[in-house]
């Protein structure tokens, strides 16, 4: 009598069971993943905003004249009111007010706008055209700047400038006002 090895591998009803769980953990699994993304895209947006504001304070302060931060959709020239179209940090030589870049003007830094659909930086304030910080590292305007994104104010986040120059971001505007998004 010959005995014929049992043969491993997976029957029709293991297969579908091991399929159906598989479809529940993704069910769950991904939009706590796609939360976790739209987080950490908020978290990039408002540091790489303070860190140009801190940027242009120090720079200030370290005798380079007046340092001007101001919304740009070119890397070359202010704009006015959003901060979508990224942002550019410069030795405003002239002290104009509001910034604006004239010819032999340094710029420092420049930021992209956010490339993700949905998303808002919108400004507030006195700053909607932009800032100069001064060797005392004081802005000429204050205001703040919310980030949102398609899931609302619930999820908003804002960078907050005082008049002495202090940079918070927060969950309220500057006067303790909630957050609203577009």
């Amino acid at each position: 009598m010959h005995i014929r090895p049992r043969q491993a591998g997976l029957t029709l009803v293991e297969l579908l069971i091991t399929m159906a769980v598989m479809v529940i953990l993704l069910a769950i699994g991904v939009p706590s993943f796609q939360d976790h993304m739209k987080d950490n895209r908020r978290i990039t947006q408002i540091n790489e905003l303070v860190s140009a504001m801190n940027l242009a304070r120090s720079e200030a302060t370290k005798g380079s004249g007046m340092v001007a931060l101001c919304p740009s959709t070119s890397g070359t020239a202010c704009s006015v009111g959003t901060f979508d179209g990224g942002w550019i940090v410069f030795i405003n030589s002239d002290s104009g007010t509001p910034p604006a870049v004239d010819g032999g003007e340094v710029i420092l830094r420049t930021h992209e706008g956010t490339a993700v659909a949905g998303t808002s930086l919108r400004a507030f304030g006195g700053i909607t055209a932009g800032m100069n910080f001064t060797s005392s590292g004081r802005p000429d305007a204050f205001g703040d700047i919310t980030y949102c994104d398609e899931r609302g104010a619930e999820h908003a986040r804002t960078v907050v400038l005082n008049l002495v120059g202090v940079i918070t971001a927060s969950d309220t505007h500057g006067d303790g006002s909630s957050l609203t998004c577009p």
